[in-house]
């Protein structure tokens, strides 16, 4: 499902949590010792520099002149061991720059739309301090909804030099076949280090090719963040180009965008069905149809 969804959104860089399962070539994997903090980077997109791999908990890799961190902390980890994978990460850290710090941290501060700060949400706030780091997270949605609630475990870190190059964030509903939310966003690029994409402007579409659920998926999850016309012009056009990208293959490319082996027709009306069943469980929070609804979302993930 990771791979299907990357390939539909033309992702040039997954940061993943908790995955286990290395995604094969001929995309690059860089993960952490037990393949538990990854970083996924499409075929065509080099790696200046990256991590051993000895690492437990998170890895890194330096792509387009930008360090990124990937980590898991996963809710084991006692509160002196995450002390210690937080002191690993920011020594590692220190120097590099600019930075984007991200992935499963569990853990809680008001800071993020938590309701309380807890104090693992307390030690991590220190930790990054030091690094100079901003938070990109933006709004009270929950990145995790699962059958012991909803919260906000999943964060994103920028240097301040990266910070306004960042654009876009937000938490996503496509279905990932996870308790946890994907969380898209985009990175302004300095000209010296493309990865290959044309600018938005001399962008063409096929019309021909257009996959009309896969455009209006990306549409309907639009929410354009209250700002100067300026910023709030940008997000609306980001979203529709990235929504085109998503669901039309280039004019000059006669080839219809490709999708993993596995993929085909019942899987994608499986995967609207298990949005739309999720999207109903979580309205319902709080209200009699809510069991009715879980119950509903937990049969279409089956």
């Amino acid at each position: 499902m990771v791979l299907q969804t990357v390939r539909e959104l033309k992702v040039d860089v997954a940061i993943l949590s908790d995955q286990h399962r290395p995604l094969t070539p001929p995309n690059t994997w860089i993960s952490d010792a037990d393949n538990q903090a990854a970083i996924w980077v499409r075929s065509g997109v080099p790696v200046q520099r990256c991590s051993s791999g000895q690492s437990h908990f998170y890895t890194w890799a330096q792509i387009a002149g930008i360090y990124i961190f990937s980590i898991y902390a996963p809710p084991r980890l006692s509160h002196e061991e995450f002390i210690g994978l937080l002191n690993n990460i920011v020594d590692e850290a220190r120097g590099k720059t600019p930075v984007l710090v991200a992935g499963d941290f569990n853990a809680w501060a008001t800071e993020w739309g938590s309701r309380e700060t807890k104090p693992r949400g307390r030690e991590l706030l220190n930790s990054l301090a030091t690094l100079d780091v901003l938070l990109l997270n933006t709004g009270s949605e929950p990145t995790f909804v699962g059958e012991q609630g909803e919260s906000v475990i999943d964060l994103t870190f920028a240097s301040v030099s990266l910070y306004n190059r960042v654009g876009s964030w937000r938490v996503s509903d496509v279905y990932t076949s996870s308790d946890h939310k994907a969380i898209v966003y985009e990175i302004l690029l300095e000209e010296n280090h493309g990865v290959g994409r044309a600018p938005a402007g001399n962008r063409r579409w096929s019309a021909r090719t257009l996959d009309s659920d896969s455009f209006a998926e990306i549409v309907s999850e639009m929410e354009i963040r209250s700002g100067s016309a300026e910023n709030m012009v940008d997000e609306l056009m980001s979203t529709i180009v990235r929504a085109c990208d998503a669901s039309m293959s280039g004019g000059r490319d006669r080839r219809r965008r490709e999708s993993v082996y596995w993929w085909n027709d019942d899987i994608a009306e499986c995967r609207r069905d298990c949005i739309r069943a999720r999207k109903y469980a979580q309205r319902a929070r709080g209200r009699p149809d809510e069991v009715i609804r879980r119950e509903e979302f937990a049969d279409a993930r089956r």
